[in-house]
Formats: C-alpha cells, sequence, structure tokens
C-alpha cells in the first residue's frame, strides 16, 4: 500500500527508506534534504492568471511603476475586507526564556471593519479610511480621497478586477476626472498591485496579534499604525521584470518580444 500520507517529514521519510533496505537515519535524511536544499515539510500557494489579457495588463501597470514622468503620481487602491474586531477571552501569557507568547484560543467577535486603502508608490505612504462595508459608493469615496490628497496634477490608479471597480458610478467618476488613468492589474494576479504588501504589513504588525474590545478601538489600532508607519514611510523596493523586457533598468520596453 505504500505511505498513505501528503506530506513528508524527515522521520517519514527515513521510515521509508528504511522499508526500501537503505541504512540510513532520519538525522541523515535531514541532513541530505539541507544539502540539496530541498523542505519536503513546506508549500507555497499560487494562484495561475487565465486572463487573455494578462500579456497587456501586465505591462501597462509595469509601465506605470517604472516610466511615469517625476510629476505625474501613482496611487494604488484596494480594499483589506473582514478585518475582525476579535477580543481574546483571556490574557495572552508573555513570553519567557525558551517560551515563546501563549494565546487563548477563545475569543469574543465585536464586528468587522474594511479598510479602504490607498497606496503612493513613490513615497511609500498608505491612507484611506475604514468602513463597515465594502461597495462601489464606499470606493468612490476613496477615489475623492485620493483625488484630495493630489490635487494639483497628472495621476496614475492601480487596481485589481474587483466588480465593485467598474460600477457606472466608478466609470462616471473617471470620466468627470480625466487627469486621473485608471490601470487594472491581470485577474488572479493582484500582487502586481503595490498596496497588497502594504496591507500585509498592516496584517503582520497589528492585526494577526491584536485583541480588542470593540470595533472602534480596531479602527483607532489602524489609524495609529498608519500614521506612525507613515513617518517611516520609504518606498518598495520594485524589482520585478518579466523575461521579455530588457535587463537594463534603463530602456524602454517596447512590447515587441
Amino acid at each position: 500500500m505504500g505511505f498513505p500520507v501528503v506530506r513528508w517529514s524527515h522521520s517519514l521519510l527515513g521510515h521509508y527508506l528504511r522499508g526500501q533496505h537503505f541504512d540510513v537515519s532520519d538525522s541523515t535524511v535531514g541532513r541530505i534534504l539541507r544539502g540539496a536544499m530541498l523542505q519536503p515539510h513546506k508549500q507555497k500557494m499560487w494562484l495561475t492568471s487565465h486572463d487573455d489579457e494578462f500579456r497587456e495588463k501586465r505591462d501597462d501597470v509595469l509601465r506605470v511603476y517604472y516610466e511615469t514622468p517625476p510629476d505625474e503620481h501613482i496611487v494604488c487602491v484596494d480594499e483589506k475586507t473582514g478585518i475582525q474586531a476579535l477580543e481574546r477571552l483571556n490574557p495572552d501569557i508573555p513570553m519567557e526564556p525558551g517560551q515563546p507568547i501563549r494565546r487563548e484560543f477563545e475569543y469574543i467577535r465585536h464586528g468587522t471593519l474594511c479598510l479602504m486603502g490607498a497606496y503612493d508608490v513613490r513615497c511609500g505612504k498608505i491612507f484611506g479610511f475604514t468602513t463597515d462595508k465594502r461597495g462601489g459608493d464606499a470606493f468612490v469615496d476613496l477615489l475623492d480621497v485620493v483625488d484630495t490628497c493630489y490635487p494639483v496634477g497628472n495621476g496614475h490608479i492601480v487596481m485589481d478586477n474587483l466588480s465593485d471597480h467598474d460600477t457606472d458610478e466608478v466609470n462616471d467618476w473617471f470620466e468627470d476626472h480625466p487627469r486621473w488613468t485608471r490601470h487594472f492589474t491581470p485577474k488572479h494576479a493582484s500582487w502586481l498591485n503595490q498596496i497588497e504588501p502594504a496591507f500585509g504589513q498592516i496584517q503582520q504588525h497589528v492585526l494577526t496579534r491584536g485583541s480588542w474590545p470593540s470595533v472602534e478601538a480596531l479602527q483607532q489600532a489602524i489609524y495609529c499604525y498608519i500614521l506612525w508607519r507613515n513617518q517611516h514611510a520609504r518606498p518598495f523596493h520594485w524589482s520585478y521584470r518579466p523575461k521579455s523586457w530588457p535587463r537594463n533598468p534603463g530602456s524602454t520596453y517596447d512590447g515587441r518580444n
């Protein structure tokens, strides 16, 4: 029957190999795997984009990042939805030497928030607002915030293909604000939107270990972090270039390769 497992460890591999008459210990298996830089106990998830216009949309967004003139704004926008205001039933037990922080599994739900966020690619700052629900109206409000924060000059707004980003109201907004150009990332390629790693920082630094007695406390924690982060903000070192693009950062991609 073999081994009915889908996740292998050093000990399972050692057990299997000894069953195949190999004289090998678990520690030897571990040493061989480390030498080969193989980690069978780990995995990373990824999602294939089946967008027929993947290349065109990808290149359009990358041109914004690499070729936009210095006097034009670059702003990435998105929603971080379902942020839960969870209060731990009992306080954490502080860490000790050799012992990490211990956290009670039980919690109390106090509701959820949605962060309507914008990220300035050039300076690395986050701004926006929280709301109790997302939607086309909330997204138009976010666009108004962006427009107010940059009252002068042309700009580019990068966003994903969420239906809330392509409503009649949103389309009307861009017609009424011709100095802003909209750029969609390909479907299932939101990693091209630089606000995603900024949201990841909020998740890691504030939300993952937070405990809040109310939605208002959660909202305050998010705003306080954004204000603090913006005091120390630096833009991301964005270096992704597809193989079809020239290796010289100073070169201009002409789309023919």
